[in-house]
């Protein structure tokens, strides 16, 4: 009952506090509370969806791309919120059999502190890697064609990560690991949305589908958390 009321304080501090990454509904991304410019590259853009804006990225080459700024070098607990509308899981000219939503990395391989990453099996996975390479992740299937609300989340003091996929709790995982902070600086670090940091790397993990109100909260948080109401985007019927 201890471990349950921690958890659930954690959550109402992060209810009360904004997120350190968001994608809002508006069309802003503000880091921190504060409104950012973004690097858009091609086949990444702002579409207008019912009740503001989301985020369309073609499964080619697209991304939407932040420097690795301070707030996000996140090492302890962190929660990532999206609604995702997805039309395919991994384009065939990838160079991982994955589709990025949130990254943070660099262009070595591996070493990549956290993602939020759909498969080519069908499925969304949230990993960690910490300062030796291990990682710890969750996964769980996604549907295609339909609007669907992801929250990964990295419990740090209890050790946990738990992964909701349309509010259903479908993974949970123990580990003892914890983000890594530092990144190479000679290695192009960053955060990519709907793609790895760098659209001239190595790498190229785009991503098909719409993002829309991405969040990232350096707590735990669970779904009642975070909105009670559902979006008006949601009500477009499935494809």
């Amino acid at each position: 009952m201890v471990g349950l009321s921690l958890i659930a304080l954690a959550g109402m501090q992060a209810q009360m506090s904004p997120p350190i990454l968001w994608l809002k509904p508006s069309g802003e991304i503000e880091v921190a509370g504060r409104p950012v410019e973004a690097k858009f590259t091609p086949g990444a853009s702002r579409v207008k969806i019912p009740g503001g804006f989301g985020f369309d990225f073609n499964g080619t080459h697209g991304g939407i791309l932040l420097p690795d700024l301070v707030p996000l070098r996140l090492t302890g607990s962190m929660t990532i919120s999206v609604w995702l509308d997805l039309r395919g899981y991994a384009s065939s000219g990838a160079t991982a059999p994955g589709a990025q939503v949130l990254f943070r990395g660099d262009d070595r391989g591996g070493l990549d502190p956290y993602s939020l990453t759909v498969h080519s099996d069908g499925t969304i996975f949230f990993g960690i890697d910490d300062s030796d390479n291990k990682t710890a992740a969750v996964s769980g299937p996604i549907s295609l064609n339909k609007w669907t609300h992801v929250i990964a989340s990295f419990d740090a003091i209890h050790g946990q990560l738990m992964l909701w996929v349309g509010n259903e709790l479908v993974a949970t995982s123990n580990t003892k690991i914890v983000p890594l902070g530092e990144l190479d600086r000679k290695s192009a670090p960053g955060i990519g949305i709907g793609n790895v940091q760098n659209d001239h790397g190595p790498h190229n993990q785009p991503l098909n589908g719409i993002v829309a109100d991405l969040r990232l909260y350096d707590t735990p948080v669970e779904p009642d958390m975070i909105d009670e109401e559902a979006p008006p985007w949601v009500n477009i019927p499935p494809r």
